[in-house]
C-alpha cells in the first residue's frame, strides 16, 4: 500500500484447508501488493482456522466458518498488519458474512465485509434479511464501506436483489468499466457468469483508480476469477477530505 491508495481483491478460492494452497494464496496477495484480500468458499474447519490466523507474518487473517458447512461455505479477510492494527470490532454471520470495523483517528470508520451467499435462490432469500441488516448497519453517512465476495447472483438476472445495495448507497465497482460483462465464474460445460463483485460507498467510488477482472490460474486452482480494485484512500485520515466524502454520501 502506498500512502495514496489501497489495493483490494476478492476471489472464491474453493477451499484453503491445505497448507500448500494457503501459501499460494498468501504469495498471490503479496505479489499483487494487496492491502486487503476478500476470499470466499474457504471451507476452513475449526482445527485449521485457529492455526492459519497466526501462521503468516506481516498480515492478519480473520475468518468465519462452521464445520457443519465445511463442504460449501466460509468467508475470510486477509489484511496487511498496518491496516489490521486499526481493527475495532469483528462481527459475523457464521459461514456467510464477516464484517471488520477499522477505526482511525478522528473516529473515521471503514467497514470491510466478506460475503458468500447461497447458490440456491430459495436459501439465498431466506438469509437475505439478516445479511442486509448487517450491511445496512455499516452503510451510514459517517462510514466508508467496502463489500466484496461471491454473491452467487447476476446483476441482470436479479436486478431487484442488487437494487438493495444501490438503495444503501453502494456502487458496483465494475459499472462503467470494460469488465462489467467479464465472467468471474465458469464451469467445464462452458457456462460463464459474473457473480463476484466489490461494492463500495458512493464517495469511495469517486476515488476509484483502477478495477479489473483477472485470472488466478497460475497461482492456485479455482473456477473463479478475481475482481481487483484500487481506491485513492490515502486521505481517509484527513478530516477535511472525510468531510467532503460525507457530504458526497449525503448528496447521493
Amino acid at each position: 500500500m502506498s500512502s495514496l491508495a489501497w489495493k483490494i481483491a476478492t476471489c472464491n478460492i474453493k477451499d484453503m484447508n491445505v497448507s500448500a494452497k494457503q501459501e499460494d494464496i498468501i504469495r498471490w496477495h503479496m505479489i499483487l501488493n494487496n492491502d486487503i484480500l476478500i476470499v470466499t468458499e474457504t471451507k476452513l474447519c475449526s482445527s485449521v482456522k485457529s492455526w492459519i490466523m497466526n501462521k503468516f507474518s506481516g498480515i492478519r487473517v480473520f475468518t468465519s466458518s462452521l464445520d457443519a458447512g465445511f463442504l460449501n461455505a466460509g468467508v475470510t479477510l486477509i489484511m496487511n498488519e498496518n491496516l489490521a492494527k486499526h481493527v475495532s470490532k469483528i462481527s459475523e454471520i457464521p459461514d456467510r458474512l464477516l464484517m471488520v470495523h477499522l477505526l482511525f483517528k478522528n473516529k473515521q470508520s471503514v467497514f470491510v465485509l466478506s460475503l458468500y451467499t447461497e447458490a440456491s435462490w430459495d436459501r439465498h432469500m431466506i438469509q437475505a434479511g439478516l445479511i442486509n441488516s448487517f450491511i445496512a448497519k455499516a452503510c451510514n453517512e459517517n462510514t466508508f464501506v467496502i463489500l466484496g465476495g461471491d454473491f452467487n447472483e447476476n446483476e441482470n438476472k436479479h436486478s431487484s436483489s442488487f437494487k438493495k445495495y444501490v438503495d444503501l448507497g453502494l456502487v458496483n465497482t465494475l459499472i462503467n468499466s470494460p469488465y462489467i460483462k467479464a465472467s468471474t465464474w465458469s464451469n467445464s460445460r462452458g457456462v460463464k457468469r459474473t457473480i463476484d463483485f466489490v461494492f463500495v460507498s458512493q464517495s469511495l467510488s469517486n476515488a476509484l483508480i483502477n478495477r479489473q477482472v483477472v485470472d488466478v490460474d497460475k497461482f492456485f486452482n479455482t473456477d473463479h476469477s478475481s475482481v481487483q480494485i484500487t481506491i485513492g484512500l490515502g486521505g481517509i485520515l484527513d478530516p477535511v477530505l472525510r468531510a467532503i466524502c460525507v457530504q458526497a454520501n449525503r448528496d447521493k
